[in-house]
């Protein structure tokens, strides 16, 4: 998902690492039990990342980072055969939704961010979470200008430093701002968005 380099960086199937340390970041901010959270959020007991990726090198990020701050059960689903996921060969946007999660969270490909956010508000329970990792621009463009209107967006937390998505060339971050965004299963007009910096 990487806005620079993107022919360098990634392989023909849009695959990133998504930075440990981001994903970390964006969970402290809305963890009960860290005193310097920005709100809480309840992210549930039945997560799913339908994203998940991980590969013979890599480990699959999100997981691997809620699990190590006590998210236990998270569900893993990738379209890459080569993917780390429990369940492989998997594409997210021709899955039928039932409401049957609590929080659905991802760093999706850029070219279907709009539709991996549709697709997992059909896969959570009512008052349930999507969370998406995207670029700070996405709430830009003419295109995606009426899907704003509809979509249910609860919050958006902004990354103050940028990342890298080559765990090769950590040093290499990328050219633009990304940021946690978090769809709520409601009403939308029952939504005001926040925004928090972290």
């Amino acid at each position: 998902m990487s806005s620079t380099n993107r022919l360098t960086v990634r392989n023909d199937d849009d695959y990133y690492v998504t930075p440990h340390w981001v994903i970390k970041e964006f969970l402290e901010a809305v963890d009960y039990k860290n005193p310097d959270r920005k709100t809480i959020l309840c992210l549930g007991n039945r997560i799913l990342d339908p994203s998940a990726g991980g590969c013979a090198k890599h480990e699959m990020s999100y997981p691997l980072v809620l699990n190590s701050m006590g998210h236990l059960n998270v569900e893993t689903w990738d379209i890459r055969e080569d993917s780390r996921a429990a369940k492989t060969c998997v594409d997210f946007l021709q899955t039928e939704g039932r409401g049957e999660y609590d929080t659905v969270v991802t760093n999706p490909p850029f070219s279907l961010s709009m539709e991996f956010v549709q697709k997992g508000l059909e896969h959570v329970s009512d008052f349930g979470l999507v969370i998406m990792l995207q670029r700070l621009n996405w709430l830009g463009s003419k295109k995606r200008f009426e899907h704003w209107k509809e979509l249910p967006l609860h919050s958006v937390f902004v990354h103050h430093k940028r990342p890298g998505f080559n765990p090769e060339k950590p040093s290499r971050k990328d050219s633009i701002e990304y940021a946690h965004f978090v769809f709520c299963k409601s009403k939308t007009e029952t939504l005001v968005p926040n925004l928090f910096i972290i």
